[in-house]
């Protein structure tokens, strides 16, 4: 499928539910704050997503989906292990599945949700789930309460993004189509809040491996090594590819370190020659 066709229908979509008086109202916690704000709106989307007649799952759903049809088809637990991290660009290590969920989907009971894995919902556009586990876009969700002033907020570690392009490149060596089949979209959800419920207002969609990696805001070290942009301000290269992009993060992600780096010594070597100077005042 045409990824670029599929994103551009995923956004009709959603324009065309927040045109919907009530489809746009989602009933919001008041405990919600912070990270937690944006959990509502995960099942709101994949609601939305699957009235539209999309195959999708929130991140714990899809990993009990393809264990219980891999099993329907006959495939052992240790089959669906192996194949699950050894032959999946996303089910390498705990970057979207993590341990605990994939041995309760084997054992078969709850599946507890992943606060750390890098997908929120999973777009599988396929035909044929366990032939085609492949087949996946991973989307992580954002959301933002317009009237509230803020900085960019904290999108996904840059740290764990290149340890995780780092595994999915020695991968490729062995199956190169993982490159290719590698998805990562943003969607920004901006709202304002009521009493009872919030209102979408806008959604934005955004591809990782489309953006230009200079724009970006801030590389926060300080935070978990954290990208900081707001979804809706991404910008977007459509000449970019996947290595390109890999390599032009990478190439960013040193620079800003340096820079980090630099600031921070001299910060130190400024107190450090403070503190001789009072030294000296006090032994005098």
């Amino acid at each position: 499928m045409d990824l670029a066709i599929l994103r551009k229908n995923v956004e009709l979509c959603f324009s065309s539910a927040i045109k919907d008086s009530e489809k746009r109202k989602v009933a919001v916690s008041r405990r919600a704050t912070g990270s937690a704000s944006g959990l509502p709106f995960e099942p709101w989307a994949r609601d939305i997503l699957q009235e539209c007649g999309f195959s999708v799952f929130l991140q714990e759903e899809f990993i009990g989906t393809v264990v219980r049809e891999m099993r329907k088809r006959g495939y052992t637990n240790d089959k669906i292990s192996y194949i699950i991290r050894e032959r999946t660009w996303w089910g390498m290590k705990d970057y979207m599945v993590s341990r605990k969920q994939l041995e309760a989907a084997l054992k078969n009971t709850d599946i507890p949700t992943y606060q750390q894995s890098i997908a929120d919902i999973v777009l599988f556009y396929g035909n044929d789930i366990v032939s085609e586990l492949n087949n996946i876009v991973i989307i992580n969700v954002k959301s933002h309460d317009i009237d509230r002033k803020s900085r960019d907020p904290n999108i996904i570690s840059a740290k764990r993004v290149l340890e995780f392009f780092k595994d999915l490149l020695e991968k490729a060596v062995t199956y190169p189509e993982f490159i290719d089949k590698a998805n990562l979209w943003f969607i920004g959800f901006y709202y304002k809040r009521y009493r009872s419920y919030s209102e979408i207002k806008e959604i934005y969609v955004k591809d990782l491996f489309k953006l230009d990696v200079t724009r970006i805001p801030v590389i926060n070290f300080d935070a978990a090594i954290q990208i900081q942009w707001h979804v809706k301000n991404m910008i977007e290269k459509e000449d970019m590819d996947k290595l390109k992009f890999i390599e032009s993060l990478a190439e960013e992600y040193l620079k800003r370190w340096q820079e980090f780096v630099q600031k921070r010594t001299q910060k130190l070597e400024e107190t450090i020659q403070e503190l001789k100077s009072l030294i000296k005042k006090v032994k005098s």
